[in-house]
């Protein structure tokens, strides 16, 4: 026999653990109460309405008061509601959404001139001939505002559409086909510039300019510190030569030092502006050695000072700089012009291609006629958020929450006791 169920002990574990069971419902239930009534702002909703007003069928028959069969009724009725599908779907397009933002540009605010972001906040429904269109925003003012731009630029395009024969379906398929020859080569014309290109070779001739401009800035810095630390070592040693005190392990370690700075310093350098370590002088023994050392030290250093900076006094640098530069902005400008050119002949192509579906739609609706209706009036009511559902939602994923929470801390207290 199988073992039975005693729910009596699952209740126990809901009855003992009665806080946890409760609180996080009631935890949920505030911040849900909270978030609802305090952070989310209320969400308005007007609605417009258009009504179709004709729909012309293809479909025609003759002589004009014959019985019609129950395949022709069908036919007919398919064509008409296609006809319908056709001019709700237009009414959620992106081209009723330009019109609209050119209409109301003043009274939108700049992301909402987007127009993904402005058919976000659009709605569209269809109850037989009549289309329903809703608008949600946070204002009421510009949820009714938005809704009647809608119809009434709905309305106007539709009838300048299909009020009257569309142009020649061959002619604007061949126009299309132009505009997507015209945008494959501007394609083919980026992407041969793209892979010929010298903009990175630039780039880096241009930062390897830059740094060795940088370095013989630097090292001229440093050729003046040197130079002066040099000048005051020797006066030093000067002084003590006059006064006849002895040479000192103090000045001997600083000439050394200068020394190993110099060297370092000139091996950053250039080749031709280096400093060999025959042009070094030697450590000496006694205060006129190193004096003498020192002088030879300060003629190598200034020496390769004034060569650097008869080198930045011509300016090459700085002008293959400029020059490289030049190139590399020429080289940036015609990417532009390329990816400009690609981008106009991409749209040109896809507004054709769009074309082309209008116009095969409207051969098949002509004569359709819309009205606008019912303009949209003022919300006084909001219909977002929807606060007692977020609350009562809260509520219900807490206490579903609260009671697994309530089994697992007495699965762990019971492994604990054990």
């Amino acid at each position: 026999m199988e073992e039975e169920i005693d729910l009596r002990e699952y209740v126990d574990v809901i009855v003992k653990r009665w806080k946890l069971v409760l609180g996080i419902p009631f935890l949920a239930v505030l911040v849900a109460a909270l978030v609802s009534f305090l952070l989310l702002l209320p969400v308005y909703e007007a609605k417009a309405g258009v009504l179709i007003i004709k729909v012309k069928s293809e479909i025609t028959f003759e002589p004009k008061f014959r019985t019609l069969s129950d395949a022709e009724l069908t036919s007919a009725g398919m064509d008409v509601a296609a006809g319908r599908q056709a001019l709700v779907a237009l009414a959620e397009s992106s081209t009723i959404a330009s019109q609209v933002i050119t209409k109301l540009e003043t009274t939108l605010k700049p992301q909402e001139r987007e127009i993904g972001t402005l058919l976000k906040m659009v709605g569209v429904t269809a109850q037989g001939d009549f289309i329903a269109i809703g608008v949600q925003a946070r204002d009421p003012k510009k949820a009714a505002a938005i809704a009647n731009a809608w119809g009434q630029v709905y309305e106007e395009y539709v009838n300048e559409l299909y009020g009257q024969m569309p142009q020649s379906l061959s002619d604007v398929q061949a126009q299309a086909v132009i505009a997507k020859g015209n945008y494959q080569q501007a394609e083919e014309a980026l992407a041969r510039f793209l892979g010929d290109n010298k903009v990175d070779a630039l780039t880096r001739e241009i930062q390897a300019r830059q740094n060795t401009l940088a370095d013989y800035y630097a090292a001229q810095r440093g050729l003046d510190r040197l130079i002066a630390d040099a000048a005051a070592l020797r006066d030093q040693l000067r002084q003590g030569t006059s006064s006849s005190a002895p040479t000192t392990t103090g000045n001997s370690l600083a000439t050394i030092f200068l020394r190993a700075n110099a060297f370092t310093l000139s091996s950053g350098l250039p080749t031709q502006l280096q400093l060999s370590l025959n042009q070094l002088p030697a450590s000496g023994e006694n205060a006129a050695q190193q004096i003498g050392e020192i002088e030879t030290l300060l003629a190598n250093l200034q020496a390769r000072k004034d060569e650097i900076q008869a080198l930045l006094s011509k300016g090459t640098l700085e002008q293959e700089l400029l020059r490289l530069q030049e190139q590399l902005e020429r080289e940036q400008a015609r990417k532009q012009e390329l990816t400009q050119t690609r981008d106009l002949t991409w749209e040109t192509y896809n507004t054709l291609a769009r074309k082309v579906a209008e116009v095969g739609v409207a051969s098949q609706v002509r004569d359709t006629e819309v009205r606008f209706a019912a303009p949209a009036a003022e919300p006084e009511r909001p219909v977002g958020p929807k606060k007692a559902m977020n609350i009562a939602i809260a509520g219900v994923l807490g206490l579903i929450v609260g009671v697994f929470g309530a089994f697992v801390v007495e699965y762990f207290e019971g492994r604990a006791t054990r």
